[in-house]
Order: C-alpha cells, then structure tokens, then sequence
C-alpha cells in the first residue's frame, strides 16, 4: 500500500463529498441514535484545550467553542475541509488552530499539550493505527 496514494484519496473525496457525509456524525450526535447531550462524554469542556482529528468543516469544533472550550485545535487531510472549518468558525466567532495534515504524520500539533484529543469517526480513515497512537494523539 502507498500511503501517500491514499492520502491523495482520502483527501479529495474529503474535499468533494465531506459535507455529504458530515451531516449525521458532527456533535452533539454521534451518529443516528447517540448523541453527547444524552450519554455525556465530554462532560464540562470550560477552559479545556481540545483537539480533533479529522475536523471537517469544523461543526464539532463549535459544539465544543460554543460550550466555552479553552482552545480549539483541529487537523484534517483534506485542505478544503479545513478552508470550511476556517470559515465556519470565524462565522460563529470562534478561533482554531487548523492543520491540515494526514493524522500519521508529525505536523508541529504539541505533544502533552491537550486536555482533549477526540476523533468522531476519523480514525478509522487511518493508513497505521500503531503509527498514530505512538504519536500520543490517542494517548
């Protein structure tokens, strides 16, 4: 498998067809009958520095801004996903830190910085698992 081959898929499609897909697993849901207002997971995210992994057009990012999160943070492959997330969030005056980066790769994110790291779905788009948890995004 060459895994920038696949960086370049996963990328475009991203860019072409995210919103599609997006509509059902942004927070509060996660997915069709779970949601975060109902099962918690968060809990109070006030002043927390948060990171998502595969970000998109940034609505899960605002679920957290919009609860007073300290710092948002947010990584995707697709370079037009993260133009979304920008746009979206400085329309709901909000700011992140947005990267665009396949999430095996280093890309300057800190390590040991985050209160936070969260995926909602992403991570099964991953090209090595053991790759991306050695990184201590899932740590």
């Amino acid at each position: 498998m060459n895994k920038h081959s696949v960086y370049e898929t996963n990328s475009f499609y991203w860019g072409i067809k995210g919103n599609e897909f997006l509509r059902a697993i942004v927070l509060p849901h996660y997915g069709a009958f779970v949601t975060e207002e109902k099962h918690q997971l968060f809990g109070d995210v006030s002043g927390l520095k948060m990171l998502e992994v595969g970000c998109g057009n940034g609505q899960s990012l605002q679920y957290h801004g919009d609860r007073k999160a300290g710092e948002l943070w947010g990584m995707d492959i697709s370079e037009k996903q993260i133009e979304k997330a920008a746009q979206h969030l400085t329309t709901c005056g909000l700011s992140a830190t947005l990267i665009c980066s396949p999430m095996e790769e280093e890309c300057g994110i800190p390590k040991n910085y985050f209160d936070a790291v969260y995926s909602i779905y992403a991570i099964g788009w991953t090209t090595d698992l053991e790759v991306l948890s050695a990184r201590s995004l899932l740590i």
